[in-house]
């Protein structure tokens, strides 16, 4: 018996290595690629641009395909506006909220003040190609709409979500909407263009009301907490924090201890890390349709902190160096493809992470939906079944050997 306890054992520490990296595979990622969070700001119409940022983040490979696994990646709003391929990019983050939701990642996009403006019809930033690739200004405004193909889509993406501790929102959430919580800043959004949950907020849309984010404190224009954490007054942050985690954990949640947002164009370049690491200022100006500022490509990594894995750290990350523009490219006067969005696709990020949709993730990843995750699992049942079946013929032959012993002992004592 002893044997066979020796040989059992020497199998199970063969498979151990095998049964250890498929744990530490589940809680990095489906596919094998370490669970990244990553954040990047306002796009304002320059597709290459974004491509570009996406293929140096590993985030997209060079064919516009989800490379990034498990990871959650978040784009801080204002796509649209300035440039000239607004819709291309909405057209590019569909597939890649797909592709990412597949192999159970999270591609998410935001909604900015400029998402807003055109929501409302308000198209003094628009760039003359772009409207024109519509059709024309009516074509345009009427993609555009809240019901149109492209403006029933933005209905669908939040205005904040909260991921692994961290808030994001385009730019940044002052206390008295913070006393709210993340959800209501979602709801009280989407509200205003919508019948069905208030008609009193239709009704107000239809009397031309203002609506409730078109304000300069508002979560979409806020400037003032990020302004005065880099002249060293933390005390707008401390307190939206506060708030936000007192709703967070009256939910059952964790509290929040990080704000990235964008909108406020940083200089040279540079992303704006500020409090403690607290608070993140994600635009650097990334479309070359803004005068003077843009062109630089940059993002945020948001890692584990060693000292405690559940909280994160910002990290920035330039790709060509900081404070460096990217290298410049003959693409501006490329010609603009015409949209392809015709028929919007119902999807609605959680905002806080842990809903239906981020169930269903999970499970794909558990049973094993990912390209990679599928040879891990079965190579992990392979392993199990092995050192069972070692097992089960060491413990056959051990038992035919003791039964062979005992029929020689019979005829040797001439039974």
């Amino acid at each position: 018996m002893r044997g066979i306890l020796l040989l059992f054992f020497g199998c199970a520490a063969a498979c151990w290595p095998t049964l250890f990296c498929a744990a530490a595979q589940e809680e990095e990622g489906a596919s094998g690629t370490e669970l990244r969070l990553v954040a990047f700001g306002d796009i304002h119409g320059d597709i290459f641009r974004c491509r570009q940022l996406l293929q140096l983040a590993n985030i997209t490979d060079t064919k516009d395909r989800w490379i990034a696994g498990s990871s959650i990646v978040v784009q801080l709003g204002d796509i649209v506006d300035r440039g000239r391929h607004p819709h291309e990019i909405y057209d590019l983050f569909a597939s890649l909220e797909q592709q990412a939701e597949e192999v159970g990642g999270e591609f998410i996009f935001l909604l900015g003040n400029h998402e807003l403006m055109n929501l409302l019809g308000d198209f003094s930033y628009v760039h003359p190609d772009a409207m024109a690739a519509f059709g024309g200004e009516r074509a345009y405004a009427e993609a555009f709409s809240p019901q149109g193909a492209y403006g029933s889509y933005l209905l669908q993406h939040p205005v904040s979500v909260v991921r692994k501790g961290v808030v994001f929102v385009h730019a940044s959430i002052m206390p008295a909407y913070a006393a709210r919580g993340v959800e209501y800043l979602n709801a009280v959004f989407s509200d205003h263009f919508s019948s069905e949950r208030h008609p009193a907020a239709a009704e107000d849309a239809k009397k031309g009301k203002e609506h409730p984010f078109m304000h300069l404190d508002s979560p979409l224009w806020a400037r003032a907490m990020l302004a005065e954490a880099v002249e060293g007054n933390c005390s707008l942050l401390k307190e939206s924090l506060r708030l936000i985690s007192l709703q967070e954990v009256s939910l059952g949640r964790s509290s929040v201890r990080m704000m990235v947002g964008g909108h406020s164009i940083q200089g040279d370049g540079i992303i704006s890390v500020e409090c403690n690491g607290s608070l993140v200022g994600a635009d650097v100006g990334l479309s070359r349709f803004i005068d003077r500022h843009g062109g630089y490509v940059a993002y945020v990594e948001l890692v584990p902190d060693k000292s405690n894995p559940l909280h994160r750290v910002a990290l920035p990350q330039y790709p060509y160096g900081k404070g460096v523009l990217a290298p410049a490219l003959s693409l501006l006067s490329a010609p603009v493809r015409p949209p392809r969005r015709r028929k919007a696709v119902r999807r609605h990020p959680s905002s806080v992470g842990g809903g239906r949709r981020d169930l269903v993730a999970h499970l794909r990843v558990r049973r094993g939906k990912g390209s990679g995750d599928a040879e891990g699992i079965s190579a992990l049942h392979f392993q199990l079944f092995l050192v069972l079946a070692i097992f089960w013929l060491a413990c056959l032959v051990r038992l035919r050997l003791r039964r062979s012993m005992n029929n020689r002992r019979r005829n040797v004592c001439g039974f």
